[in-house]
């Protein structure tokens, strides 16, 4: 076996790994395909040459060898293409394989005008065809060069390709003629390194792990949010964009969350689906693909992006801009809706996505809208109230959404009946029911409006005198102050009736920190409950867990002297822990 020949076969072993690697490991259908077939097109090259050259294979094969070298070429093109268009878009992949229409004709006139492999690239037209592939494919990588800041690392490697085969094949292939090789031995030796450049941005562009379903018809039907449009819902926490992604969900529309705090990746048929932003430079760029990967299988669907700002962070916000503004065509191009969240964006950063005139919304934060509609009916205590109903059920006051509306009114009836059955006027307590019922009223009718409908400011607590005084004033002549006051009282009740949460809280945080809620809520999680389920016995049971648990994290500390002060924190809680199990009992 001759030289050469030992060259190629390495470089088609490389090949072949590369095609595995991407077949294996790819997620975007459409890329993989098209890699795939192009790697399979220089195996086939390299092959038929190294058979024909080692006498393995009839001289007939150099056909072959042609061959795939002309269906290389624009596959080359299409691949370039799809990774700089995101080609995976229907409407763009005809016209991405209208390069292919040449190659049956090529094939057919090669045997007649007597084109052979050694002068593939000369004034002809199987000459004008290869080189008009490697063109395009070079004239795209230096366009995304100037002018996109998202592809500016992709399109080096991306040149870098293409550069290898033209100099391989056109360059170079006069000078290997003279010296007695043929052209093929250059390509099949450099077809390595042509894989390797398109792999790596294949995989830069690779979207997060998310379980997409399989193409299904695009979906329409009734939504709180338009087809075609990117919306951009301007809120200090990304909750009515949850809501809205829920709302769709119930409907039936395929919808898409991307979040830094998404979680693993759940079921195909979990609505709605979740992926999470993996921390990476590239997550713009990700982000993009993995949008473009679910609208394509999910015509119709909706994306939301509810940690912008987070992208913004890992790629920069140029980038991130320009991400924006490719999400707008993929939009249009399946009838299908994004929604981006402005939480935690700089003042900056607002004025540049306002530049690309998207549909903006400013939205309210839910809890202060439950507050002012509580204080309609309970005046100044109506932050009481939520206080008490968010101490009871372990929230913070940033976690409230319309979600909890339910629980609010369920919380305020028990109040009130605890309170009626202590109550000595019945027309006291009957009052008391009368103007719960008017707040639970007003919260129902808020969580119906949709985020199109606040969106033009007209909110409660925006409301020229939203307390109603009057009947305030009113019950207080009735009932002398006393019964709403009453009705403060008990609702402190429930939230303190089962205290055992806070005060565990306070003492893993008191002694382990910041890290001491999670480490809690990590304990609770193991067995089996919610904050708001703990009693007497699991706290002890927590007590118990906690201590092994702990104890064995201290054991890998080398100073003796931390290891005996952590130790003792340790010892500290769970004596704590079970004073207020005892205390509880």
């Amino acid at each position: 076996m001759i030289h050469t020949s030992v060259a190629i076969v390495v470089a088609l072993i490389v090949d072949a790994w590369l095609l595995a690697f991407v077949a294996l490991r790819g997620r975007q259908t459409w890329l993989k395909a098209t890699f795939v077939v192009l790697a399979l097109s220089f195996i086939l090259m390299g092959a038929a040459y190294v058979g024909s050259a080692e006498g393995l294979l009839a001289p007939s094969w150099h056909l072959a060898v042609l061959a795939a070298l002309v269906l290389a070429h624009p596959l080359t093109a299409i691949l370039v293409l799809s990774l700089i268009h995101g080609e995976t878009l229907p409407r763009r992949r005809p016209a991405s394989l209208l390069l292919l229409l040449p190659v049956p004709l090529i094939a057919a006139l090669a045997p007649v005008d007597g084109w052979r492999l050694e002068t593939a690239y000369e004034l002809n037209l199987l000459g004008a065809f290869l080189v008009l592939c490697l063109a395009i494919a070079l004239a795209e990588t230096i366009h995304v060069r100037i002018t996109s800041v998202l592809f500016q690392t992709e399109s080096f490697w991306l040149s870098l390709g293409v550069v290898a085969l033209i100099v391989a094949g056109p360059v170079y292939s006069y000078e290997l003629g003279t010296l007695g090789v043929s052209a093929a031995v250059g390509l099949n030796v450099t077809t390595p390194v042509v894989l390797a450049a398109f792999a790596l941005v294949t995989f830069h562009a690779e979207p997060f792990p998310t379980p997409f379903r399989g193409h299904r018809r695009r979906w329409s039907g009734a939504s709180s949010v338009g087809g075609g449009l990117v919306f951009v819902f301007e809120e200090a926490r990304p909750k009515y964009a949850i809501i809205t992604a829920r709302s769709e969900a119930r409907r039936g529309r395929p919808v898409l969350i991307l979040s830094r705090s998404g979680g693993k990746a759940g079921h195909p048929e979990d609505r709605p689906l979740t992926s999470m932003i993996e921390p990476t430079a590239r997550a713009a760029l990700r982000t993009v693909a993995t949008a473009s990967e679910f609208l394509v299988r999910d015509p119709g669907g909706i994306v939301v992006v509810r940690d912008l700002a987070d992208i913004a962070a890992l790629s920069g916000w140029p980038r991130t801009r320009e991400m924006v503004a490719r999400l707008a065509p993929m939009c249009r191009e399946t009838n299908s809706t994004v929604i981006l969240c402005t939480s935690r964006l700089s003042a900056s950063e607002k004025e540049g996505l306002r530049s690309l005139r998207y549909p903006w919304w400013p939205l309210p934060d839910p809890a202060d809208e439950i507050e002012a509609i509580l204080a309609r009916s309970f005046g100044p205590g109506a932050g009481r109230l939520l206080a008490a109903f968010c101490r009871g059920h372990a929230l913070r006051r940033g976690d409230l959404t319309t979600d909890h509306i339910d629980a609010i009114a369920s919380f305020l009836d028990e109040a009130v009946g605890d309170l009626a059955g202590t109550a000595g006027d019945a027309k006291a307590a009957q009052s008391l029911r009368e103007q719960v019922a008017s707040a639970v009223s007003a919260l129902c009718a808020f969580r119906a409006r949709n985020p199109a409908s606040l969106a033009g400011g007209d909110w409660p607590s925006r409301e020229a005198g939203a307390t109603d005084q009057d009947l305030i004033v009113t019950a207080g002549e009735y009932w002398k102050g006393k019964e709403t006051e009453e009705l403060f009282a008990s609702a402190d009740a429930l939230g303190a009736r089962d205290p055992l949460y806070d005060r565990a809280r306070s003492i893993f945080v008191e002694h382990l920190g910041n890290a001491g809620e999670g480490v809690l809520r990590l304990e609770i999680a193991r067995l089996g409950k919610t904050p708001e389920e703990l009693t007497s016995a699991d706290i002890v049971r927590l007590a118990d867990r906690a201590s092994v648990d702990l104890a064995a994290m201290a054991e890998v500390i080398d100073l003796p002297r931390e290891r005996q002060r952590l130790s003792d924190e340790l010892e500290s809680v769970r004596k704590r822990l079970l004073a207020i199990a005892g205390d509880d009992a």
